[in-house]
């Protein structure tokens, strides 16, 4: 029974790389943004493009480690963990971040290529939640914070 764990798989795709239905995929929006661009900030209290993408990259990870089943692996809300600040980008250091983003998106297809529709209604551990609202929680926030790198870079240029 994969039925399932092959639709949240799909939306992933189509949120990173494919024809999301909700505007332009992640990997499109971030196509031509310079180390410059990433760093962008229109106001102190606004996240750039860089910590955008490295804030999916460790929520990424978050994912990945609790559907290892790890139970000692958290990330603490508002900790450096989940938001990184990042005020200035080489050329070298951006290429990091998307190779690291890059790199998530093909352990996530590749773990839930392995998982069963029955492991979704298994609770994660430490939580009090289950693998489908995990992955599901997942979808949106890659969504949601796309739809903030779309905005910035709409900004840019």
């Amino acid at each position: 029974m994969r039925v399932e764990v092959d639709r949240i798989t799909s939306l992933l795709t189509a949120i990173y790389d494919g024809e999301a239905w909700h505007g332009p995929s992640t990997q499109e929006i971030l196509t031509g943004i310079t180390p410059e661009m990433a760093v962008f900030r229109p106001s102190p209290a606004v996240h750039n493009i860089a910590e955008l993408a490295v804030h999916l990259t460790n929520w990424r990870i978050f994912v990945l480690e609790k559907l290892t089943d790890s139970v000692s692996f958290d990330i603490i809300l508002n900790s450096e963990a989940d938001w990184s600040v990042i005020n200035e980008l080489t050329d070298d250091k951006w290429q990091e971040i998307l190779d690291n983003l890059q790199e998530t998106q093909e352990e996530l297809v590749e773990t839930l290529g392995r998982i069963s529709s029955h492991k979704l209604n298994d609770q994660v551990p430490g939580r009090r939640y289950n693998y489908y609202t995990l992955l599901h929680g997942m979808l949106h926030h890659e969504a949601y914070h796309s739809g903030q790198m779309a905005h910035l870079k709409k900004m840019l240029v």
